[in-house]
């Protein structure tokens, strides 16, 4: 919660005129929510006992840089790349054996992420406008670090196997103020994410909320 009042503090302390609207934004955002992962197994059959296919992170959060272009006061278009830290219940998405997995007391996993797009002001006139965003973008697995019970940290770079880097679509809506802004995203992954090794593959899908704040902006062409 601090930094969101850090945010809108700042933004009273920097507001910028409502009707001089810049053509070119460049600003940061910070995110927080949660993602839901599902898993088949091809060509399996029944799963043997303990194998699941559907679960959940502890939560995600990310920070990132966007730009926004201004086509026209009811249009503009979207470029984001963002960092994302994904706390995930031990060895679910890698599957190690039981008793390497049960091992490990923490698990982390680092993606990165990029997406462009277009928004739609549904009332560019106001004060606070509201916004509705559709982007595509790919979303790219960095790393897994494990901590394991006796051992220092297990980092892994190869996505347990799995596809790094997936196709994403997602929508959003919020409102802005200045340069503040507030949104809630849904994400889904277009591909499957799939591991040949074992017959398997994962499509994720995840809510955030998102604060954003526009560092500067221009006027130009």
């Amino acid at each position: 919660m601090k930094w969101i009042t850090f945010l809108f503090l700042l933004t009273i302390c920097t507001s910028l005129d409502a009707r001089a609207q810049a053509r070119w934004e460049l600003g940061i955002q910070l995110e927080h929510g949660r993602d839901w992962y599902d898993r088949e197994y091809y060509e399996w059959g029944e799963l043997p006992n303990g194998y699941i296919g559907n679960f959940p992170s502890y939560y995600s959060r990310g920070a990132g840089f966007y730009a926004e272009r201004v086509i026209n006061p009811n249009f503009s278009a979207l470029a984001a790349i963002s960092y994302q830290q994904k706390k995930m219940y031990v060895d679910m998405f890698g599957e190690a054996s039981r008793t390497a997995g049960s091992w490990i007391t923490k698990e982390m996993h680092h993606r990165g992420a990029i997406d462009a797009g277009v928004r739609w002001y549904v009332n560019p006139k106001s004060k606070i406008r509201l916004f509705v965003d559709g982007k595509l973008g790919a979303n790219m697995f960095i790393a897994a670090i494990q901590k394991e019970a006796r051992l220092r940290n297990i980092v892994k770079r190869n996505a347990f196997g799995y596809d790094r880097v997936t196709p994403v679509a997602s929508g959003t809506i919020g409102a802005k103020w200045g340069r503040l802004s507030v949104s809630a995203e849904y994400r889904q992954d277009l591909a499957v994410a799939k591991r040949q090794r074992t017959g398997t593959g994962i499509t994720g899908r995840g809510v955030v909320g998102k604060v954003g704040f526009a560092l500067f902006g221009t006027r130009g062409n």
